[in-house]
């Protein structure tokens, strides 16, 4: 499933045409498939998937399974051998179930499409429990730290609750927080659903290069619009977010984002406005983040180790 996984995250951003983003999106797509386009519904049916299960906590296991080949993201984690063993035998199984997915998604009808959605969304708890379960408690919070970092704090659009776990949070704020994300999920799941239906559009003509002039400015200025109101949700969920939490713990997150490990792929988005960098951006001060000139692409400036790996899935035995 590893080159399920780095499609999602290539897809993550609105930005879709992004032509690195979609190289990398599209090759995973295709090995999925075995060069095959891949079915209508699809692409909607993984991301929702994902999108959902990330929601529930699978953040921290994503991390480490796409991540464990990179002695840097080992050493930050404190990961013993016999845990690298541990998390590349649960990335093993999951990579097994691939096949049979891809099979269910080629056959898939709108009667058993919430069967699919449902399924995979509970094979990636269990891969969640696995890892709970092989890993101590420790290397749970180094990734709970590392994945804030990652997703770069609280202004992220795709910030969790499992990342918020960075900050240390108490009983109470857990559920006041917990809270705060089930009021705005529904809005932030509909910008994954337009997202979705966008990139079903690029998939069924085999990439944006086959698309017409027309459709792919109509598809550019629907993104740049999506985007927008991305981030304008991000603002509303991070202001709100952090009326939960102490001065204790907003200076942690800034401590968080200021000792941010280099070997990260570059932010999800840069920082505009910000009072201690002195820039002023696009942003009108505000100190939050901001689509536009300036934002990053998917697949510019990752790390070879983060792209995906050649090969096909391994089929059943």
């Amino acid at each position: 499933m590893r080159k399920v996984f780095l499609s999602i995250l290539c897809v993550a951003s609105v930005t879709i045409l992004s032509s690195p983003a979609w190289g990398q999106g599209r090759a995973a797509m295709r090995d999925m498939f075995q060069g095959q386009t891949p079915p209508p519904g699809a692409v909607t049916v993984l991301g929702q998937a994902f999108f959902d299960a990330g929601e529930a906590g699978f953040g921290n296991a994503l991390t480490m399974l796409i991540a464990v080949d990179d002695r840097n993201v080992r050493e930050e984690l404190g990961l013993t051998e016999s845990e690298v063993n541990s998390i590349r035998l649960v990335r093993t199984q999951m990579m097994m179930n691939a096949p049979q997915y891809a099979n269910r998604l080629r056959t898939m009808t709108e009667e058993n499409r919430q069967s699919v959605h449902d399924d995979l969304l509970r094979d990636m708890g269990r891969v969640t429990q696995s890892l709970e379960t092989a890993l101590p408690a420790e290397r749970k919070a180094s990734a709970q730290k590392l994945g804030f970092q990652a997703l770069g704090g609280i202004d992220s659009p795709l910030i969790n609750m499992t990342s918020m776990e960075a900050l240390n949070l108490s009983a109470d704020q857990r559920t006041k927080l917990e809270g705060v994300f089930d009021e705005i999920r529904t809005e932030r799941r509909a910008h994954g659903e337009k997202m979705f239906e966008m990139l079903e559009k690029v998939v069924a003509a085999g990439g944006p290069q086959n698309l017409s002039q027309e459709d792919r400015e109509e598809l550019e200025r629907a993104g740049r619009e999506l985007e927008a109101q991305s981030f304008a949700t991000a603002r509303k969920l991070a202001e709100r977010l952090r009326q939960h939490l102490t001065p204790e713990q907003l200076e942690l997150e800034k401590q968080l984002i200021a000792s941010r490990p280099a070997f990260l792929p570059p932010l999800p988005r840069q920082l505009r406005g910000n009072p201690e960098s002195g820039d002023t951006g696009e942003a009108g001060g505000d100190g939050g983040y901001a689509p536009g000139a300036g934002s990053w692409q998917p697949g510019q400036g990752v790390p070879g180790q983060f792209q995906p790996l050649p090969g096909r899935f391994p089929r059943p035995q």
